[in-house]
């Protein structure tokens, strides 16, 4: 029992606890004449009801005041562990997680913050519930903030690099039924024009009871009814003339595989670029470029007709024929390729480093682990008594493989001197580890 000024308040022993606080008996921790802070909860006929666990929840919703998400305050660093930090904005404690400190990707708040430290912060979640002052389940307010949100959002620079695109073609074939070979399409077509069993067998040579036996075979597919032509038989004929006229046509295009999604296919007569005779083969990604060539139908990726620049009747018989059952579209390649040479984005490239590779020196930019990156890279390996190093010249950073090692396949001697560009303890070591060697490098 509590004495507030003339008033009695009974604070119920499982209401006696603060949150964090951790003792069996909770009884012990106050005596008779003790002070003791609490919120009163509710009132019934037996008087008021108090409790000290509520304190925590009932601090956080004064200190919120008129704040709101979106709202910007200055906060200090109170304290971090591996998921986030903890800020306190006067009597406003503020949870900033992991994702939301810096737009360049940490394992640890202590890479960025300071303990102590005042930064601007920007609330972006205020999270309470209702019936709190009668429910422990529902005292949980947490708010939640943003250092990220607050600082400009870095664009990544734009670099060039060189990739192998080879050639695709986009073929097709219709599925013609396996009991129809060229006797039974050429009397689908007479049907078509509106021949009888009788003027076919005059035409072909053949016995009218053969044409008689190919036409009800024509029926049992559903391609013709008597001696009449099926809507589905008018689709076989249109399939099989529009498959040949596109097959001659030679509708292709190249496929950059180890470039990024949205710069993957390109027009037949894209420049080639002249590829620097010291290096060697450029980039390529068997894995993209297996899964590209296995693609059918309606699963060819939205825009592709469009990004080949494949010209625009073509493009509408191709799109007519992906409606067309009787139709198969597929693609197939050629032993032709060519160095096309890209703007990428620096952040794509340091993405797909950051997966496989530990940064040697001076960190670059590190994407958020869910960012897609390159998984393909054509770098400089050196070798010495201590580890393995990779240098990759378009970002011109340093790297070292993480546990597992990387996939790489030695292409050729580098004649390059990049050790100049390189930390200068890591340079003295590596001046002695002789030339680097250029290597394809699976990410």
């Amino acid at each position: 029992m509590i004495q507030y000024q003339d008033t009695t308040v009974l604070i119920p022993q499982h209401e006696l606890l603060s949150p964090n606080a951790k003792f069996e008996n909770p009884v012990s921790l106050f005596s008779v004449g003790d002070n003791v802070e609490f919120v009163l909860t509710s009132r019934d006929q037996r008087g008021w009801r108090g409790s000290v666990h509520a304190l925590t929840e009932a601090r956080l919703r004064n200190a919120l005041g008129n704040l709101q998400p979106g709202t910007a305050v200055r906060a200090r660093v109170e304290r971090f562990d591996d998921r986030g930090a903890w800020l306190l904005a006067g009597a406003l404690v503020l949870r900033v997680p992991l994702a939301e400190i810096s737009w360049s990707w940490i394992d640890h708040p202590s890479e960025v913050l300071d303990l102590a430290q005042e930064y601007i912060v920007q609330i972006s979640t205020i999270l309470l519930e209702e019936n709190w002052l009668t429910e422990k389940r529902a005292r949980n307010g947490r708010v939640t903030a943003s250092i990220k949100a607050c600082l400009p959002q870095p664009e990544s620079p734009r670099i060039t690099l060189y990739f192998k695109a080879t050639e695709f073609q986009v073929r097709t074939f219709a599925r013609v039924p396996r009991r129809c070979d060229a006797v039974a399409l050429f009397a689908l077509e007479a049907l078509n024009q509106h021949l009888s069993v009788s003027e076919i067998a005059e035409l072909t040579g053949l016995p009218l009871v053969s044409i008689q036996e190919i036409v009800a075979l024509l029926g049992e597919e559903g391609l013709a009814a008597g001696e009449t032509i099926t809507q589905s038989g008018e689709r076989l004929l249109a399939g099989v003339v529009t498959s040949k006229l596109l097959n001659d046509s030679g509708v292709a295009g190249l496929f950059a595989s180890a470039a990024p999604a949205e710069q993957q296919v390109h027009p037949i007569d894209a420049v080639a670029q002249t590829y620097p005779r010291h290096l060697p083969t450029p980039v390529f990604s068997h894995k993209q470029q297996s899964r590209f060539m296995r693609l059918r139908g309606d699963e060819l990726p939205d825009g592709l007709l469009l990004r080949a620049q494949i010209g625009e009747v073509q493009r509408e018989q191709l799109t007519a024929m992906l409606r067309n059952p009787h139709v198969h579209l597929f693609l197939s390649h050629t032993p032709n390729w060519r160095a096309l040479k890209l703007e990428v984005s620096q952040h794509w490239v340091l993405a797909g480093l950051w997966k496989s590779f530990h940064a040697v020196g001076r960190p670059p930019f590190r994407p958020p682990p869910k960012e897609r990156g390159c998984d393909a890279l054509l770098m400089v390996r050196y070798r010495d008594s201590a580890q393995q190093l990779y240098w990759e010249p378009a970002t011109g950073t340093l790297w070292a493989p993480r546990e597992g090692g990387v996939k790489a396949q030695e292409a050729s001697v580098c004649a390059e001197d990049f050790i100049q560009h390189m930390p200068d303890d890591i340079a003295q070591r590596l001046a002695k580890a002789g030339p680097g060697t250029w290597c394809w490098v699976q990410l």
